[in-house]
């Protein structure tokens, strides 16, 4: 079932507050146009807890602060080139130990995937200088001519 929004403070006081009028759960949501089985659910946290406030969730706490997600972040943006293993030493220094796996799920989450640098050959000598003598040649070519290269 799909997630939906949690119900704000004042309407979990309005449901224990018509609750402890006497009213039905029914009748409360009815009259607040929330589900019946939501009223229900309020009204057995409030028996329980005493509150109305969020509980606490399970789950273990993430491992990185954003603090760190920020950093790790703003340098994989700066230099594409950086490893993980570059990124856990500078969190190690930090004082956050974490593997790769981890660093890998944090830039996931962030919008950033790995991919491979793809190979090329290395330039000749002999492709250097014909750059070179190309460049030097167009130099002073105006705007115009170069609106037409693709």
């Amino acid at each position: 079932m799909a997630k939906t929004k949690e119900l704000s403070k004042d309407t979990r006081n309005k449901i224990v507050d018509l609750h402890q009028a006497g009213k039905t759960e029914s009748a409360i949501g009815k009259q607040l146009g929330v589900k019946k089985s939501t009223v229900g659910a309020i009204i057995r946290k409030w028996k329980t807890y005493k509150t109305n406030d969020n509980l606490a969730r399970s789950g273990v706490p993430r491992k990185i602060s954003p603090r760190g997600v920020k950093m790790i972040t703003r340098t994989v943006s700066k230099n594409p080139r950086t490893t993980r293993g570059d990124l856990v030493n500078d969190l190690q220094r930090a004082g956050t130990k974490v593997t790769k796996a981890t660093i890998s799920n944090t830039l996931r989450r962030q919008g950033l995937k790995s991919c491979s640098a793809r190979r090329v050959p290395l330039l000749k000598p002999v492709h250097v200088r014909a750059r070179l003598k190309f460049a030097r040649e167009h130099l002073d070519d105006p705007e115009e001519d170069w609106e037409n290269v693709i």
